[in-house]
């Protein structure tokens, strides 16, 4: 080799050198916001309320850290097991987060209750040409899935029969006769909005949880008697983040420095705020379920992920039907942000998932989930 082929040899290995270092900067970032990802799950947001993005951005910071692994099992091997170790300690919320039930258990018969879920987004009334079709479309995914109990967020009912029939209608056309429902506010006395549940065995005893911290959220119950056996189930609307159109526009379009700026910190700030007011609405609810004497269904609108501290504080004393019988990741959500799974059904331990479905259907911005329990 002569001189000057050596000093270009020396020039590449340093390059190569300034390369990895930077990588491995990087990959350290990957690792850190992975842990940080981890704390955001039992971490108060009141206590630490920017934390809970980390949560949030979980799936994509993992997938980074797989990304890592990769890169590093071809160049070099000994650094994969940066990245290895953190994913490994966090499996418990991959494990939330993907499933692969590739059998079900079998059914048991008798004790076995079905329940569906779902944002209805006001059955499409503000959809002008389709309001109806939507409607009509999402009662007969309601009569196929012949579910035992349903719990609606956002959910409309109109007094005046001529205008956008839906609970009356639901009542007659299902086999759910038993309802409860609970509306944040009316609109000329005539339209209602808020949270509902058709059972189709009867409601003994009914009972809400209201959120001083919004009053267009809350939480309903009902005790339901099926035989010689009373469940009570819970349906919850938790706070949203409330984007505003412009938000949303921030997300879809490029913007230049300063908007990106200014951008950021606005839907930070909304995230933050959404997060706190989440908390209190979680430990109220968490705190009647476990003064409950009966097996317990919660159902609803989490606006959540499952690295979450609402997850979190739900799973202390429930299961996730999801985790039971489900597989993917279950995604919920069809809109922009915040995507994947946020809507959930969960249960009493001692209970069991043997069978969990999300619907593909599109009627919403969020899909239909079921699941059939055992108790």
């Amino acid at each position: 080799m002569t001189p000057c082929e050596a000093m270009n040899e020396e020039a590449k290995k340093k390059k190569r050198s300034r390369t990895n270092w930077l990588f491995l900067i990087a990959n350290f970032a990957c690792i850190g916001a992975l842990f940080i990802s981890f704390l955001a799950a039992v971490i108060p947001p009141k206590s630490m309320g920017y934390l809970s993005l980390f949560g949030l951005a979980f799936p994509f910071i993992l997938l980074s850290n797989f990304a890592f692994i990769i890169f590093w099992y071809f160049k070099r091997k000994r650094f994969m097991v940066l990245s290895v170790i953190p994913v490994i300690l966090g499996g418990g919320f991959l494990t939330d987060f993907f499933q692969l039930n590739l059998s079900q258990p079998e059914s048991i018969g008798e004790n076995e209750l079905k329940v569906l879920t779902y944002n209805v987004k006001l059955f499409g009334v503000y959809d002008n040409e389709k309001s109806t079709e939507t409607r009509d479309s999402i009662f007969a995914l309601l009569q196929r899935e012949n579910a035992d109990v349903i719990c609606f967020q956002e959910f409309f009912h109109a007094n005046n029969k001529r205008f956008f029939s839906t609970r009356d209608t639901l009542t007659r056309i299902l086999n759910t006769k038993f309802l409860h429902e609970r509306y944040t506010h009316a609109l000329h006395g005539q339209k209602y909005f808020g949270v509902a549940m058709l059972s189709r065995y009867p409601i003994v005893s009914r009972g809400y949880i209201p959120f001083e911290n919004d009053a267009n959220n809350f939480c309903i119950y009902a005790d339901i008697k099926k035989g010689d056996d009373t469940i009570r189930v819970y349906n919850a609307h938790l706070q949203s983040i409330r984007f505003k159109p412009e938000d949303y526009a921030f997300v879809d379009e490029n913007k230049n420095n300063e908007e990106i700026k200014s951008g950021s910190k606005r839907i930070a700030r909304r995230l933050k705020i959404a997060f706190q007011k989440r908390q209190e609405q979680v430990d109220r609810v968490a705190a009647s379920i476990e003064a409950c004497k009966y097996k317990v269904i919660l159902c609803g609108d989490f606006n959540d992920p499952p690295v979450s501290y609402t997850y979190h504080r739900f799973t202390e004393k429930m299961e996730d039907s999801f985790i039971d019988a489900g597989s993917g990741i279950g995604n919920t959500y069809i809109g922009v942000f915040p995507s994947f799974r946020i809507d959930y059904i969960m249960h009493s331990k001692g209970m069991k998932a043997i069978e969990y479905t999300t619907h593909p259907e599109d009627f919403s911005d969020h899909h239909a989930i079921s699941a059939t329990l055992t108790y």
